[in-house]
């Protein structure tokens, strides 16, 4: 699956109510950083969005995504921002810029969300030919840093 592909994932399962398609895309020391709150770790995270979040009448309208162009290459050498693994090595990522629909139709606010993945994803060469990353791993989302408006 390419970045694409699992950030659009990530936002079917959660306005699905689908916890174990979402597991399924994040990394076991996945961490979400939102403008409110941290939390650490996929279980404590899939178990939030089933039962602590203050709304789950709403749709994620995905606006844009930005892929990074050489994912995980990191051109200005400057791997100490977000999305850099423990090692400070810069990791493969996706921006995606959207909205947040309430049931209603009405939008709640905008946000940009930005993916970090763990190792090699498939490209979309890749992905069209039917070959996927190697290792457990790759290709899960290991970040996800949330701004809004």
């Amino acid at each position: 699956m390419t970045s694409e592909a699992t950030a659009r994932a990530y936002y079917r399962a959660i306005d699905d109510g689908d916890y174990d398609a979402l597991a399924d895309l994040l990394a076991p020391e996945f961490v979400h950083d939102r403008p409110d709150r941290t939390l650490s770790g996929r279980e404590r995270f899939v178990r939030f969005m089933r039962e602590g979040r203050p709304r789950t009448d709403t749709e994620h309208a995905v606006d844009a995504v930005y892929v990074a162009s050489g994912e995980g290459a990191d051109p200005d050498g400057d791997a100490a921002r977000d999305g850099a693994d423990p090692d400070g090595d810069a990791l493969p990522g996706v921006a995606v810029r959207g909205r947040l629909i309430g049931d209603d139709g009405e939008e709640l606010f905008g946000f940009v969300d930005v993916f970090a993945f763990a190792g090699a994803i498939e490209s979309d060469t890749e992905a069209d030919a039917g070959s996927g990353a190697d290792g457990d791993a790759a290709g899960l989302v290991v970040r996800l840093t949330t701004y809004t408006n």
